[in-house]
């Protein structure tokens, strides 16, 4: 019985090494190319935003004013001249652009604007280039990852890229005297001065914003873009009239209908609340001070119901400095209406 045993034992033992050997034996048939030879197979890394950098380059250009070197992100080409938006410190009189190809062309300004750090390039091009699609709706939530990519440095013969946790949307300045206040992402990466101008984008390629300079309230740690909405507008309106008009409040504000739960609790509205922006912060030169303050519902900007940050700026670019506004909010379950002189 003993004996028996042992036998059995040993022919099981057999069998394992025989099972371990045959499994050898099939993965190396099934890796191996035509020839018999072991073709090794690297494991995809999830994190990986190679193929997204590959899809995106293209698009970004670098941009010499000067003796300073920015980074521009192509819009779009019409009529063999292509358009590129850059940070505003790249308006000078000598600009030379450069593709990732490598091909160099001159560009011209038309037009920029301060208070959001955007200038729009103009250069003719004899080759095909294409350029990001801006759209009507760039959702960006608190926490999701981007990347930033900027133009091919001429002496390295690199492009910076970078990634990071992106925030959602604040309204900053972006200059100490600036009276309107840009939507801005903050982001948790190191974005270097030549990337000023340069692209964010989601991990889908997407564009969502500009890499820009600090704004004038800022951690030092972190970096800045210009969210994609705030960019299309501006574009938009440098290509159409060659500069900006628009109005401001000068208040922060949020979207009531993005607020949590717990956070309209706090404030007072109903959960289904989802209609109007709450005041966050009315800054003490803002035409608003004295008649707006914390808590308040703003409904209507004239006649114009806003429940949107979106919807906010599109009636501010819809103004001017000096408009008069009716501004139609509620406080402690009172609506009231008043007039305010936009800056």
């Amino acid at each position: 019985e003993i004996n028996m045993k042992k036998l059995i034992l040993g022919l099981l033992s057999g069998l394992l090494v025989w099972n371990l050997l045959l499994t050898y034996q099939l993965n190396r048939l099934s890796n191996a190319d035509s020839e018999g030879n072991v073709v090794v197979h690297n494991k995809v890394d999830t994190n990986d935003i190679s193929s997204v950098v590959s899809q995106v380059r293209t698009n970004v250009v670098s941009i010499a004013s000067a003796d300073d070197i920015y980074s521009g992100v192509i819009i779009e080409k019409e009529e063999g001249s292509l358009y590129i938006v850059s940070v505003s410190e790249a308006v000078s009189d000598q600009i030379t652009v450069t593709f990732d190809s490598g091909a160099k062309k001159n560009a011209t300004v038309v037009g920029y604007d301060e208070d959001t750090d955007v200038c729009v390039l103009k250069c003719d091009v004899d080759f095909e280039v294409s350029g990001f699609h801006l759209t009507d709706d760039s959702i960006v939530k608190a926490g999701c990852n981007a990347i930033g990519v900027g133009g091919r440095n001429s002496v390295t013969n690199n492009i910076s890229i970078n990634s990071g946790v992106c925030s959602e949307e604040g309204s900053y300045r972006m200059r100490a005297n600036s009276v309107y206040l840009a939507e801005i992402y903050e982001m948790d990466m190191n974005v270097s001065e030549k990337q000023y101008g340069g692209a964010l984008v989601d991990i889908s390629g997407n564009l969502v914003g500009m890499l820009i300079h600090h704004p004038n309230e800022y951690s030092s740690h972190m970096s800045y873009a210009l969210s994609q909405e705030e960019l299309k507008k501006v574009y938009r309106e440098i290509r159409k009239d060659g500069k900006i008009t628009r109005g401001s409040l000068d208040i922060c504000v949020r979207a009531i209908k993005d607020m949590e739960s717990y956070e309209k609790n706090e404030n007072g509205f109903d959960l289904d609340t989802m209609n109007g922006l709450f005041v966050s912060d009315v800054n003490s030169d803002s035409c608003c001070y004295g008649i707006l303050m914390y808590g308040d519902q703003i409904l209507k900007v004239n006649d114009q119901q806003v429940d949107s940050l979106k919807d906010l700026r599109n009636v501010m670019y819809s103004l001017k400095s000096n408009d008069e506004v009716e501004i139609t909010y509620v406080r402690d379950g009172t609506t009231s209406t008043s007039g305010v002189t936009l800056k």
